[in-house]
């Protein structure tokens, strides 16, 4: 509950000019929203009806009745927020657009804080029904940082990777340390352990070093077109990294699901992460800026 309450807070979500296509009107006319609890979840349905995992405390109760009295506008806000920043810097809806269609374009979007002035935000889908007794059907789409101070992204939200990749795989080794057995364990370290660290120190070093040579705005009305290419290009070299780690990870998780094993959830779910990350470079930052550059207008 402390997510929501700082969240609503805030005295406006600033959205640009945004139209939504027909798909997006359908997802935020389907869109769930998450916090956590004392003991559970709580889930505000697209009316803002509240759901719980677990029972609430009497405080919980009161402050909720408060938020939904007074901050339902500033919620709806925050929705269109949250789908503008998804459609500019990531391409999890693209990427699970089939998912999130079958299942009626249900999503229910977590919001987590991390740190100042922004939240990480976990969406998956789900099937119709009834939000909680459907809880566990549950489909991971993927993980964002959602901005809450400025909608623009200083270097198109490589700042956010390369905070975030190092971050996954040392909580991914950590599980599989709690989680897998130690015949499972055994053959992480011998197989898997060295080629995910090498991999994120490659990555790791290689942002850093575009993070020092461009400056924040990435557009083409502060760049020439040739920075801009430059740019583009540094950040393909990236995704190219972050393919072969993908690699790495989706051999991980088919080892860990051959034997059956708990842990396989939470390899799939950085696998899914890295292929969200392949492809918003591949189309939004590569696509985008080669579109600029050629004067492509659609």
């Amino acid at each position: 509950m402390k997510t929501l309450g700082a969240l609503v807070e805030r005295e406006a979500f600033e959205v640009p000019a945004f139209a939504l296509d027909p798909f997006q009107k359908k997802l935020r006319d389907a869109l769930h929203l998450e916090f956590f609890i004392a003991s559970g979840r709580l889930i505000l349905t697209p009316h803002f009806a509240p759901l719980t995992t677990a029972e609430t405390t009497a405080e919980e109760e009161e402050q909720l009745r408060a938020i939904l009295e007074d901050k339902q506008d500033l919620l709806e806000q925050l929705k269109l927020y949250l789908l503008y920043d998804l459609s500019m810097y990531s391409a999890i809806v693209e990427t699970n657009s089939y998912y999130i269609a079958v299942n009626e374009h249900r999503v229910i979007s977590r919001f987590l804080p991390y740190g100042p002035g922004s939240c990480e935000v976990k969406l998956y889908t789900q099937p119709p029904g009834d939000p909680i007794a459907r809880y566990g059907d549950r489909i991971y789409l993927g993980r964002d940082c959602l901005p809450l101070d400025s909608s623009r992204r200083p270097h198109l939200g490589l700042g956010y990777l390369r905070r975030s990749l190092p971050e996954q795989v040392a909580k991914l080794e950590a599980r599989i340390e709690k989680r897998a057995t130690p015949k499972e364990r055994s053959a992480f370290d011998r197989t898997f352990r060295a080629d995910l660290a090498d991999a994120v120190l490659e990555f790791s070093q290689r942002a850093d070093c575009v993070l020092r040579s461009y400056p924040p705005d990435i557009s083409s009305g502060a760049l020439a077109p040739e920075t801009l290419l430059e740019f583009s290009r540094e950040f393909r070299e990236l995704k190219h990294l972050l393919a072969e780690l993908e690699v790495v990870v989706r051999e991980l998780e088919q080892s860990l699901l051959a034997t059956g094993s708990d842990a396989a959830r939470y390899v799939t779910k950085l696998r899914k992460d890295l292929t969200n990350d392949v492809n918003y470079v591949m189309m939004k930052v590569n696509g985008r800026i080669s579109d600029a550059v050629n004067g492509i207008h659609v």
